[in-house]
């Protein structure tokens, strides 16, 4: 009961803090997937929250976990962020905590980038399988775990591919089985990366290898394995907010006979990310820029393809009319069609002006 009243009060204090300084905010675009964070961290002192849920189907049925998270950066090369599921509306569930740092200058739009992350899990699963547990009074327990991830964002090498790539690598798969299993995860992914809202698909392997516990000396190898993949898109609101939602299916996934890892099959995530102070990052201007750039550069195209088709007809016109003098040929058709003629020109040369008029106001 009492988690629950702090999950709420957190997210109503965060509502209030997000309507309260939205009028103050610049664009954020929340780079990463929703399995990968991207390696450029946010600028020293944005701050901002998500609230969500997460839910699976597996081996042990359904699940949905709402939950909630906070990033902020504290340096230009660092962040903190921090993570609290409920399980099934019910329990607490995981806690997480990660530190990550990045290189300098990875805060402007480059084409590589590098970053390592310090994990902490807050095991909310009771133990009670362990060689040194006390099965009459079992117990949780936090995990220090590292991770590191490398981007390479292609829009710094060739203007027309908003492409960006991740690779990750860590040692949590599946953080609450932590207690069990020593673990090896392996992500990778694809971001299109669009003005305003982007797409990607996540692919990850996980590695498992089961702990000595009570009954079991433990495996010599990574025995078990999963490999799943998982499409989703992010979605802008007002240049603020974005929603980000995916869906992970299970592709392959091997398991051993003696304590066999439960299978999820299924999984789909979905959260509302809010800046509640927000300093447009350097990487993103620019990317900003680029994109506008190419909007003028298209809306230079057109009219340069408008003045084109408008001499087109202007001359197709002049000939015409050169023809009738020629045959003497004035009737009412002949008169009326030129007419049209006349008609289809100004409409292009009214289209040509206008776009004239929107790149000077541009250039202002």
């Amino acid at each position: 009961m009492k988690t629950r009243m702090v999950i709420h009060t957190f997210l109503l204090i965060s509502f209030t803090l997000s309507v309260t300084v939205a009028q103050t905010m610049k664009r954020g675009r929340n780079e990463g997937t929703a399995n990968i964070s991207a390696s450029n961290v946010e600028s020293n002192g944005n701050i901002l929250i998500s609230a969500g849920m997460q839910g699976d189907y597996g081996g042990t049925g359904l699940s949905v976990d709402p939950g909630a998270s906070l990033t902020a950066g504290i340096a230009d090369i660092m962040q903190l962020s921090g993570r609290a599921l409920m399980e099934n509306f019910v329990n607490l569930g995981l806690v997480d905590m990660h530190l990550q740092l990045t290189t300098p200058g990875n805060d402007h739009l480059r084409f590589f980038g590098f970053g390592i992350t310090g994990d902490l899990f807050l095991s909310t699963k009771m133990d009670t399988v362990s060689a040194n547990v006390n099965t009459d009074k079992p117990d949780y327990h936090s995990y220090i775990r590292g991770s590191m991830v490398c981007d390479l964002d292609w829009i710094a090498i060739n203007k027309q591919l908003p492409l960006k790539t991740y690779w990750s690598f860590g040692m949590a798969d599946n953080p609450d089985l932590l207690y069990l299993y020593d673990q090896i995860s392996i992500k990778s992914g694809l971001e299109w990366k669009m003005y305003n809202h982007s797409f990607f698909t996540d692919i990850g392997y996980g590695l498992y290898k089961e702990k000595k516990h009570q009954d079991f000396s433990g495996d010599k190898r990574y025995l078990q394995k999963t490999l799943w993949i998982e499409p989703g898109a992010r979605y802008r609101i007002s240049g603020k907010f974005s929603l980000l939602s995916s869906l992970r299916v299970v592709l392959l996934q091997k398991v051993k006979q003696r304590n066999p890892l439960s299978p999820d099959y299924l999984k789909f995530s979905t959260s509302l990310v809010i800046p509640l102070i927000y300093r447009e990052t350097n990487t993103e201007a620019i990317r900003t820029l680029v994109f506008l750039e190419q909007q003028k550069e298209h809306k230079k195209d057109i009219v340069a393809k408008n003045i084109q088709e408008g001499k087109k007809l202007k001359t197709d016109f002049e000939m015409s009319l050169e023809q009738i003098d020629k045959n003497g040929n004035d009737n009412a058709e002949d008169e009326k069609a030129q007419m049209k003629r006349r008609e289809e020109i100004q409409i292009k040369m009214d289209e040509i002006e206008t776009l004239l008029e929107e790149l000077d106001n541009e250039n202002k």
